[in-house]
């Protein structure tokens, strides 16, 4: 214990001994956690990893400021060149990875790049997601999303359930979709599920049910590694939610998303072994349910224990993964909304090391409360602040 030190003593000192709680700045995309209205932060003293860490980056400085009186400690990492991320939080760690975790550390699982190869498959055939990189609006500077026209078909536009776009689409940048949070966060590419893609009830036993339509589908996947972790580790899945209307203020009922590793494909579930990850996301302001015309961004969070699984299931006889989505309004699913489809990681909770863990916290948020933008191939740096003093 340091007494009567004073506190520039203190700080210079937790400095030199920086590297032992203060390695790395970890960068994440959580849900919005600051409320706009009151613009008040939370209590993160009992978290012990970020909504969704998108990387981390080594500390390269190490100092102290005095600002107002109030010593601090400041930390200073260099962010990646090359890719665009939207940060609404930001940890320090003791470490770059927990060695007690070994190779079932947290990790990202899929970012929906192109290099991952989804492909769309539809009752009839499998095909490859086509990407949209024009304005998504067909370049009539309009907040609906078209896709885009034929040219050769007299100018119609064309109809894509699904397909492949850019964060920072033009489209995404007016007003009411950035209030509403309907851009994704990480990297800049994204696959655009419309919501009518699947037909998905939920049954007496809450279980989701696919009673009909297309999926998006990843081949190759290797889950054997899901074989080490503790039933406790957790899988996120961050998405958001799309108005085909940007103008427009409707809010759908609910939100239904199934994640399936599967053994095969079939004409239904009882056909190959599979362990789902469900959700559905309930409209409202009641405790459980969720204010989609405040927020549209969602990081879904369900332990591998909480999966359902088949009987034989077996994480080493995985070998794909399909991903369906409804957007229910009144009652039948809608194709006046899209699911954004952000990344999907996974998060070791339970390997515990007293020398590693998250040392410092803060969601971070511009003055209108909304996420940071680091833009693609531009050089920027991260400040970690805190203050010190002595009781």
């Amino acid at each position: 214990m340091i007494t009567n030190t004073g506190k520039n003593i203190l700080a210079k000192y937790l400095v030199g001994q920086a590297p032992a709680y203060a390695s790395y700045i970890a960068v994440g995309c959580g849900p919005q956690a600051v409320d706009r209205d009151l613009g008040t932060f939370g209590d993160y003293s009992s978290k012990n990893s970020l909504d969704f860490e998108m990387f981390r980056a080594p500390i390269i400085s190490r100092g102290y400021v005095n600002e107002d009186g109030i010593d601090k400690i400041v930390l200073t990492a260099e962010m990646p060149t090359e890719e665009r991320y939207e940060i609404t939080e930001i940890g320090i760690f003791s470490a770059g990875a927990n060695p007690s975790a070994s190779n079932v550390d947290s990790r990202l699982l899929y970012g929906f790049t192109q290099t991952e190869n989804w492909e769309y498959h539809s009752e009839t055939l499998a095909e490859s997601i086509e990407s949209i990189y024009s304005p998504l609006d067909g370049g009539n500077n309009d907040n609906i999303i078209i896709g885009e026209y034929d040219l050769y078909n007299s100018g119609t536009p064309k109809d894509y359930p699904v397909f492949q776009t850019n964060a920072d689409n033009r489209i995404f940048t007016l007003e009411d979709r950035v209030l509403r949070n309907e851009r994704c966060r990480f990297l800049n590419n994204i696959i655009m599920m419309r919501g009518n893609t699947s037909d998905i009830s939920v049954g007496l036993d809450g279980r989701l049910n696919v009673d009909s339509g297309n999926h998006i589908h990843l081949n190759g996947i290797n889950t054997s590694i899901f074989d080490r972790q503790a039933p406790t580790d957790e899988i996120r899945f961050a998405f958001s939610l799309v108005n085909k209307d940007g103008g427009s203020f409707q809010t759908p009922d609910e939100v239904r998303v199934i994640l399936e590793f599967a053994s095969g494909e079939g004409a239904s579930v009882e056909d190959y072994e599979s362990a789902r990850f469900e959700f559905a996301l309930e409209n409202g302001t009641q405790p459980g349910q969720f204010d989609f015309s405040k927020n549209r961004y969602f990081v879904v969070t369900k332990q591998l224990q909480e999966l359902f699984k088949s009987s034989n299931f077996s994480w080493t006889a995985m070998n794909l993964s399909k991903i369906y989505v409804s957007v229910v309004d009144d009652g039948s699913p809608s194709e006046e909304y899209y699911i954004a489809i952000d990344a999907i990681r996974v998060e070791n909770v339970t390997a515990q090391n007293p020398l590693y863990g998250l040392t410092g916290y803060s969601v971070v948020k511009s003055i209108d409360a909304l996420p940071l933008i680091k833009i693609a191939n531009t050089t920027n740096y991260i400040e970690f602040r805190f203050a010190i003093g002595i009781e």
